[in-house]
């Protein structure tokens, strides 16, 4: 009977910790490639969605830090929303500084209030003027409406708020003499916006930019729109405006009287 050879018991060890480490590499490219095709399909994505909007902007509020609007507008950004209030009793802690230090550019500028469903629509226009005074830059005063917290498409009471909403954007149309835009989804617009409010301009959280109604005046398109600034690459939520050059510029006009 022939004799088996044995191989030493550390040629085995060496060689089971050469297989594992390749094993690991395998693995590391693998998932590395699958992490690459992912950003370059959400660019991909991305791009087709802005694709033919080319007055683009962003809004900003104090999570996003100290902003450097020069750098900014130098890396193509067009205009800026800057959150001011929120219902009745709440100050964006940037909105002061973001505000004087942005009209230092050419950017547009607008200022944005963050509906409550809690608070009535005068009180909220009260804490609002008196925050903000005149200083409402000179595009659309904007109010954000969204679900938050307890509410829901199925809790909210539509009626109630449909109303405050009203009497929000009235009472601020006919202060400072300034067209509102409401910044919706597409569901709370059909739930609490459209019924009372026939020709307000809206701004859409949406990814389907392309043929919209004339009513839609932006888009906030995502939550991930790089810009460079302070030296270095930020996301933020990015906005379209849904019209040609011209158009923007009549808009701006209106700001300006």
């Amino acid at each position: 009977m022939p004799q088996q050879r044995l191989r030493p018991i550390y040629a085995r060890t060496r060689g089971a910790k050469w297989r594992h480490r390749f094993n690991v590499l395998l693995i590391l490219v693998v998932v590395a490639a699958i992490g690459w095709g992912g950003i370059q399909w959400f660019h991909l994505r991305q791009a087709a969605v802005v694709k033919g909007f080319n007055v683009r902007g962003i809004a900003v509020s104090q999570d996003d830090g100290y902003l450097d609007f020069d750098g900014l507008q130098k890396d193509g950004l067009r205009f800026v929303y800057l959150k001011a209030t929120q219902g009745a009793s709440y100050t964006d802690d940037n909105f002061a500084s973001s505000y004087s230090r942005v009209l230092g550019t050419s950017l547009g500028v607008g200022v944005y209030h963050v509906f409550s469903f809690s608070t009535s629509g005068r009180a909220q226009a009260n804490y609002f003027e008196r925050t903000v005074n005149d200083n409402v830059g000179n595009l659309p005063i904007a109010i954000q409406v969204q679900y938050y917290g307890q509410y829901t498409e199925k809790t909210l009471a539509a009626k109630k708020a449909q109303k405050q909403l009203r009497a929000l954007v009235l009472r601020l149309t006919n202060q400072y003499q300034r067209s509102c835009v409401i910044w919706t989804t597409p569901t709370l617009a059909k739930q609490v916006v459209k019924p009372v409010i026939k020709k307000t301009p809206l701004w859409l959280d949406t990814t389907k930019t392309h043929q919209r109604s004339s009513r839609i005046m932006f888009m906030h398109y995502s939550n991930r729109a790089l810009y460079r600034q302070n030296g270095t690459s930020q996301e933020f939520t990015g906005l379209i405006f849904n019209g040609n050059e011209d158009a923007y510029q009549k808009v701006i006009a209106k700001g300006l009287n």
